[in-house]
């Protein structure tokens, strides 16, 4: 055992300039990961929290009160992974050094001969007793996680109920199945998505082309108040959708008035409103400008300006004003691998929007669950200010229902449904519901389409709820990167 009087390697040196490099490339890594299973903000490299643990457990050889045990095991565990240390003691300390800088590489973390020294010198340097590492904020589970693989005993914990899902799972879940529950995953995951496309189709059908929309953008939409006008203003930042360097499409309209044209979706009233077409800009100059810059609307008909106060007046009168938005295109593709394609919205998909408005609520009603219940679970928080979503409050959507279109409720609802019904084991069904989670940040009103990538932005593009005025709406049962069987192969690797 360590005697109270000896220093711990960490209160010497800390090899901090090989554990940072691998630190930073660690945040750049995508399958495979830990991080890759759930988003948490505060998560710890994996890399620092090795290299520190190790640096804490074990003591410093250069100190006199060092075990001699220790030093003899470190000289016989070390020359497995690099040459042998030289006779002083300060060759053994900057030997260890130099294997917690190489192993906090995230590419050794499993390799196996790495973790029989380390392990190994955790055991010579604690013979009499397993050293118990104790974190009661844990979180995203870093430290517990590193104290696991280097054969220690640990206890963590979180007041965050994701948190401790999260914990539960890399900490007991997989380390007890080990790649069996990857295979259990995947199986489950496949039968949900079969049950999921066969009650979900009829809200997400194959175009009569045979292209399959995988991303309908959508954009929210005030009256315009300017004089002898009130158009309907599509709230839209950019009308490209595709740009690339050999691909370029963009949305431009043109003024429709009541006598020219009748539309089951459009306002009942007799204001002018907006069509839509899909082109191809040989120039940048063909591409209208967005209707909405600083937080003011630029009306296209009559060119008056809403001011931010007034736009949010409208907005908070609507809640957020997602089921209320205009279908400025649909993005679709034959199969996975073909380009993207584009074309306008239909009366058709707004009937289909309508008719799953509607089947939410006996949804609802057959979960069993008392409406004035969920009203009463549904507010995001009784402050304007809450942390994190103050932006959408301030426009009207104070509560969390606020945050998707009727269909990406009923989805998301229906996919929890299919969940709780499977019978599948507790740790599998664990997954599932991070899974979920996973499919319910692609799967809100809230996520930004990027016309360079052709990709969709999920919704925590920062610490916090954006407010989007133009949002784009995955199908979660198609063969976007968003769709619950590409999250599942995302959660299995």
């Amino acid at each position: 055992m360590i005697p109270k009087e000896c220093k711990r390697l960490a209160e010497v040196d800390f090899p901090i300039a090989i554990a940072s490099k691998h630190a930073v490339r660690e945040t750049y890594l995508r399958q495979g990961h830990p991080k890759s299973l759930h988003l948490w903000w505060a998560r710890r490299p994996l890399a620092a929290c090795r290299a520190m643990l190790l640096d804490l457990l074990l003591p410093d050889p250069c100190d006199p009160h060092c075990p001699e045990d220790f030093k003899s095991k470190a000289r016989e565990l070390l020359p497995k992974v690099q040459g042998n240390p030289g006779p002083e003691d300060m060759d053994l300390q900057k030997a260890l050094l130099k294997f917690i800088g190489d192993f906090s590489n995230w590419d050794l973390s499993s390799n196996q001969t790495y973790l029989e020294v380390s392990r190994g010198l955790v055991k010579a340097a604690h013979p009499e007793e397993t050293p118990l590492v104790v974190d009661p904020f844990a979180g995203g589970g870093s430290i517990p996680l590193e104290a696991l693989r280097l054969g220690c005993e640990t206890f963590a914990s979180d007041l965050n109920p994701v948190a401790c899902l999260i914990l539960k799972l890399i900490l007991e879940d997989i380390p007890r199945n080990g790649p069996d529950l990857a295979e259990q995953l995947k199986v489950a995951g496949r039968e949900i998505q079969a049950k999921a496309k066969k009650e979900l189709a009829k809200y997400y059908p194959i175009d009569p082309s045979g292209a399959e929309p995988i991303v309908y953008l959508w954009a929210r939409s005030i009256r315009c108040e300017g004089p002898n006008c009130g158009v309907e203003v599509p709230l839209v930042r950019s009308f490209w959708l595709c740009r690339k360097g050999n691909r370029k499409y963009a949305l431009r309209y043109k003024v429709t008035y009541p006598n020219c044209r009748s539309s089951t979706f459009e306002a009942k009233n007799k204001m002018p409103h907006l069509d839509f077409e899909v082109f191809e800009p040989k120039t940048d100059h063909e591409v209208p400008h967005g209707t909405v810059r600083n937080g003011r609307v630029t009306c296209p008909v009559c060119n008056a300006v809403t001011s931010g106060d007034r736009l949010q007046a409208q907005l908070k009168g609507k809640n957020g004003g997602a089921d209320n938005s205009v279908l400025l295109a649909v993005v679709t593709s034959k199969n996975q691998h073909a380009a993207r394609e584009y074309r306008v919205g239909t009366e058709k998909d707004y009937q289909i929007v309508e008719n799953a408005q509607k089947d939410l609520s006996e949804l609802i009603t057959s979960i069993g669950f008392p409406p004035d219940l969920l009203e009463d679970l549904s507010p995001i928080r009784p402050s304007p200010n809450a942390r994190g979503v103050s932006a959408p409050t301030r426009y009207g959507a104070t509560k969390f229902k606020n945050l998707f279109l009727s269909r990406q409720r009923l989805s998301l609802m229906t996919l929890s449904k299919i969940i709780r019904d499977s019978n599948v084991p507790q740790d599998t069904r664990r997954l599932l519901a991070l899974a979920l989670d996973k499919v319910a940040m692609k799967c809100n009103a809230h996520c930004r389409w990027i016309p360079t990538g052709e990709s969709l932005a999920d919704l925590f593009g920062r610490h916090a709820i954006a407010m989007v005025w133009d949002f784009a709406e995955s199908n979660p049962i198609g063969g976007s990167g968003a769709s619950w069987d590409n999250i599942i192969d995302q959660i299995k690797d």
